[in-house]
């Protein structure tokens, strides 16, 4: 019989012990993600058996369903371990050669996003890629691993199960994403040739990478130097009462390593006590875009109450935590902020091409929805390769490559959780400039309300967010409307 108590002491130690590698690994700290002998520590949290046990568990059922969540997931993680293993330390190894010299694969994507030159974009992305796919027969041997264990557990499918135990609504969420593809598709691809015709590109020439160059921005780096990054996240939350000094359980790592892994992660290795924020910086605004989202996570895990089960403060709604992120993101696509933060005195052609990306990130995000279903309910690697290449070209309107069509997919279909984090920040950031000001960022009883929803929100899924903001749940209406007003 199942002791929920040391179930979960267990839990919570193994969690701590998983990110505090996590980290390491993320910050480039170490090369190497060592996963078999952790969970062979842990072994009994992930079995059939407890699987099973907590099945039949008088636990509440809000509590219960994370718990299985919890267990099925790292019981199909530890199923595949090995490979992710082995995957962490080739990648870590894995060498780009360019200009006669050797460059870490992980740096490639900030290299490229910095370079001018088309060709030069080009032809380093290709090489990119070519080292890419040197990993893919591995990632398809960890993939087919993760979607045959899941019948170990009783569960019909790999997609069945996350989305009743994350309670995704994935039908729904489905025809979403479908809606927001078609009603923002005239809109995206009139900007996208504006855009890349001012790159001197035409949509047929162009490629994935050369977005990597629009997106980064460097006309805007005046506005958004490196030194006034932290200096503008600590004021920003200081005048929302949250003096990001004064909290010692977060951290942040912001030092260029040639390991550390690119854009911005929120890593908790104890809740609430220790937070870590890794930032590998790029360049610009992007810098600050990440920084200010990975803040956001970190903020909803560092007002966790310390006396709270495992359950309440290391598991719930993913989408939550995301969408607290997105909302100190959104502020860098704010012309009010932009002007008393940073002195930016015309946004206007920043603003654009920020909106841009964004109504990008979101499109990019639904058609990810709709190929990770199809992804992990098929194991004929060449067809899904053929198939990300047609679903991301056609909506996203550049000719994309296949070597990508396992490595940005999520585990888990955490895509779902982004997408429902995008719906939910615009519903959220609406209810802020309704019922407080459009200038919510500037009034410390707007951060009182915002530290309650961080000590809470745990207790809910976006869905219940939404209804206690007034919404009959989650809407896509107010992402699209503001999105297409922006871009369009």
């Amino acid at each position: 019989m199942l002791n929920l108590p040391v179930f979960e002491r267990d839990a919570e130690a193994f969690s701590s012990a998983l990110n505090r590698e996590r980290y390491h690994y993320l910050a480039g700290l170490t090369p190497t993600l060592p996963l078999t002998a952790l969970y062979a520590d842990f072994r009994h949290l992930f079995n059939e058996d407890t699987f099973g046990e907590l099945l039949e568990a008088e636990v509440e059922p809000r509590p219960k369903r994370l718990l299985l969540a919890f267990t099925g997931t790292h019981f199909l993680e530890s199923r595949a371990s090995a490979y992710t293993e082995q995957l962490a330390a080739q990648e870590s190894a894995l060498q780009v050669v360019w200009d006669d010299q050797g460059l870490p694969y992980r740096s490639v994507g900030v290299r490229i996003a910095n370079e001018p030159d088309a060709r030069r974009r080009h032809a380093l992305d290709a090489s990119r890629r070519a080292a890419l796919a040197t990993l893919n027969p591995l990632r398809e041997e960890r993939h087919r691993t993760l979607l045959e264990s899941v019948h170990a557990l009783g569960q019909s499918s790999y997609v069945a199960f996350y989305d009743q135990l994350h309670e995704l609504s994935l039908a729904d969420l489905t025809k979403a994403a479908q809606h927001f593809l078609a009603a923002t598709e005239r809109v995206y691809f009139d900007a996208l040739d504006e855009l890349l015709g001012t790159i001197g590109l035409a949509r047929a020439d162009a490629q994935p990478c050369d977005l990597a160059w629009l997106f980064r921005g460097r006309p805007f780096d005046a506005q958004f130097g490196a030194r006034a990054l932290l200096p503008t996240l600590y004021r920003t939350l200081r005048v929302l009462g949250v003096d990001l000094q004064e909290q010692p359980n977060i951290v942040l790592d912001t030092e260029p390593r040639p390991l550390k892994h690119p854009g911005a992660h929120c890593v908790p290795l104890a809740i609430p006590e220790e937070i870590r924020v890794v930032l590998l910086p790029g360049g610009g605004h992007q810098d600050y875009a990440a920084l200010f989202q990975a803040l956001g996570v970190a903020e909803y895990y560092a007002h966790r109450e310390r006396t709270s089960r495992f359950a309440q403060r290391w598991l719930g709604d993913c989408s939550v935590p995301e969408s607290y992120g997105l909302l100190l993101q959104h502020l860098l696509t704010d012309s009010r902020w932009l002007r008393e933060y940073l002195g930016f005195a015309q946004p206007v052609d920043y603003c654009r091409i920020a909106f841009f990306e964004r109504l990008y990130q979101v499109r990019r995000c639904a058609t990810q929805l709709l190929y990770e279903q199809e992804l992990h309910r098929a194991e004929d690697y060449e067809a899904l390769a053929q198939r990300y290449v047609e679903l991301f070209t056609r909506h996203l309107g550049i000719e994309h490559a296949p070597e990508p069509f396992l490595a940005e997919a999520e585990d888990g279909l955490y895509t779902a959780h982004r997408l429902r984090a995008w719906i939910f920040e615009a519903q959220h950031r609406r209810y802020l400039q309704k019922e407080y000001d459009e200038e919510w960022f500037r009034l410390p009883r707007v951060g009182r309300f915002l530290r309650d929803l961080w000590r809470e929100s745990h207790q809910h899924s976006v869905e219940e967010l939404a209804r206690f903001m007034g919404y009959s749940g989650l809407d896509l209406r107010p992402l699209t409307d503001e999105l297409l007003a922006s871009v369009g």
